[in-house]
């Protein structure tokens, strides 16, 4: 399974990362962005992954933003 996390935290993010090795071994984290900008620009430049991971507070207002600006 490929996925991807937004989360601007280092401390969530190295936490997400483990729990999700802990579940499975095989999942591939494709990336791990910090803000609104960095998640639209990855959903236009990349195929979509098979799940992602949204904090909804991020440093650059609400993660539900990315759902107006590109097909998620």
């Amino acid at each position: 399974m490929k996925v991807i996390l937004i989360e601007d935290e280092k401390s969530a993010q190295v936490n997400m990362l483990a729990i999700l090795k802990e579940i499975d071994p095989s999942i591939e984290v494709l990336a791990c962005l910090e803000s609104i900008r960095h998640t639209v620009s990855y959903f236009s430049e990349n195929p979509p992954p098979d799940l992602a991971f949204f904090d909804i507070h991020l440093a650059d207002g609400s993660a539900f933003e990315v759902f107006n600006q590109v097909d998620v």
